[in-house]
C-alpha cells in the first residue's frame, strides 16, 4: 500500500494499472468518485460542459476541484488527461474506453425469508407519544391515507403530531404500525402476501405440516448466519482500511481550509447543556418548549444522510433588563 502527501491510501484498482504522480494530493472516496464521473462527462461532451457544472455546483464541496487552485484540481486534471487517452476505464465501458475484465459474480447466499409483518423496532419514545402514535395509526388504517393528510394539515402547528412529517424519526415506526393495523382490519391487506386468504392458507399449512414452522425457522437462521458473516467481512475490511490510514505520514499535508475562532466565540454566553436522557424522555411538546427558536425543528431519520441536522434543545434565556441604581440627592448647599 502506498500513500502520497498525507492523503488517503492509493486504491489498488481505482485507476487500474496507473497510479497518480508522486506527491499529488489524493481526494477522499466520495470526491474521487465525483471527479471520475465529471471527467468522463467533460471528455465526452466537451464544449462548455465543465463551465456549466462549475456554475451549477459552485456551493457543493464535492465539486471544489473545479475551482482553480483547489488542492484536488491536479488530480482532476490528471484523471481527465488519462481518461481522454483511454488509459483508464470509464463508467459503462463506452467506446474508446478500457473495459475492465468481468469478475464472476459471487453467490448471494441462501434465499431471503419473508419479512415479519407484525414486528417493529420500538424506538426510544415517551409513553404519551406512544399512546398518540398508536391511536393515530389505528384511525389511519381504518379511514385511509386521506385521513392522515387531513390530520397533518389540521395539526400542522401541534408539536404532538410532528411524527406525521416524513422527516421525523418516529415516522417510520408510525407507518409500520399503520401497515400492521391495515393487515388486520382489511381483507386485501397491504400486498398479495398479506391478504386474509394468504394468511389463512399459511395457518392451514402450519396445521397440516408440523415441520413447516421449523423449516421456516431454519431458513431464517441460515439467512441470519449469512448476514452476520457479511457484516463481519465488512467490519474486517473497515478495520484493514483503518490500519492503512494509520500508517500514513500525517505530518506531510496540504492545508485545504482554515477555520478561525474569534474572541467572541471564547466569551459567548451559551446555556448549560441538556443531558441525552432528558431529551430522550421528553415528549414532543416538551421538546418544542425547549426550542431556541419559534420556527419548527424537523427531526431527521437516524441514517447516514449527507446534510447535517441541527437540534435546538436549549431554552431561550432573555437578556436581563438593565438595572438603574438611584443616585443619592446632591444638596445645593456646601
Amino acid at each position: 500500500m502506498e500513500s502520497s502527501n498525507g492523503t488517503t491510501p492509493r486504491p489498488e484498482a481505482s485507476e487500474g494499472a496507473l497510479k497518480p504522480p508522486e506527491g499529488m494530493v489524493l481526494p477522499p472516496k466520495d470526491i474521487r468518485k465525483a471527479i471520475e464521473t465529471t471527467a468522463s462527462y467533460v471528455v465526452r461532451h466537451k464544449g462548455t460542459f465543465e463551465d456549466r457544472i462549475r456554475q451549477k455546483e459552485k456551493n457543493n464541496y464535492k465539486f471544489s476541484f473545479l475551482t482553480p487552485g483547489d488542492a484536488y484540481e491536479p488530480y482532476y486534471q490528471w484523471y481527465t488527461a488519462e481518461y481522454k487517452a483511454g488509459r483508464v476505464a470509464g463508467p459503462g465501458g463506452r467506446a474508446g474506453e478500457t473495459v475492465a475484465v468481468a469478475v464472476p459474480e459471487k453467490p448471494k447466499g441462501p434465499p431471503e425469508p419473508s419479512s415479519f409483518h407484525f414486528s417493529a423496532r420500538m424506538p426510544i419514545i415517551n409513553a404519551q407519544d406512544l399512546d398518540v402514535v398508536k391511536h393515530t395509526a389505528l384511525f389511519v388504517a381504518k379511514r385511509g391515507k386521506s385521513f392522515m393528510t387531513a390530520l397533518s394539515q389540521r395539526e400542522a402547528r401541534n408539536f404532538q403530531f410532528d411524527f406525521l412529517r416524513p422527516q421525523h424519526s418516529l415516522y417510520q415506526f408510525f407507518t409500520r404500525l399503520v401497515d400492521q393495523y391495515t393487515i388486520l382490519l382489511r381483507a386485501e391487506g397491504i400486498d398479495e402476501a398479506t391478504t386474509s386468504t394468504k394468511r389463512i392458507a399459511e395457518l392451514e399449512q402450519n396445521a397440516k405440516n408440523k415441520f413447516h414452522v421449523m423449516e421456516r425457522a431454519k431458513q431464517r437462521a441460515e439467512w441470519v448466519k449469512y448476514q452476520r458473516k457479511q457484516k463481519q467481512e465488512k467490519e474486517e475490511q473497515s478495520e484493514q482500511e483503518r490500519i492503512e490510514y494509520a500508517q500514513i505520514d500525517w505530518h506531510d499535508f496540504v492545508v485545504v481550509e482554515t477555520v478561525e475562532f474569534t474572541e467572541h466565540d471564547d466569551h459567548a454566553d451559551l446555556p448549560p447543556p441538556t443531558s441525552a436522557n432528558d431529551l430522550q424522555s421528553a415528549s414532543l411538546e416538551q421538546r418544542a418548549a425547549l426550542s431556541l427558536s419559534t420556527r419548527r425543528i424537523e427531526e431527521a431519520m437516524p441514517t447516514g444522510l449527507d446534510e447535517p441536522v441541527y437540534y435546538n434543545a436549549y431554552p431561550v434565556h432573555p437578556a436581563p433588563a438593565p438595572m438603574h441604581t438611584p443616585q443619592p440627592p446632591v444638596s445645593p448647599y456646601p
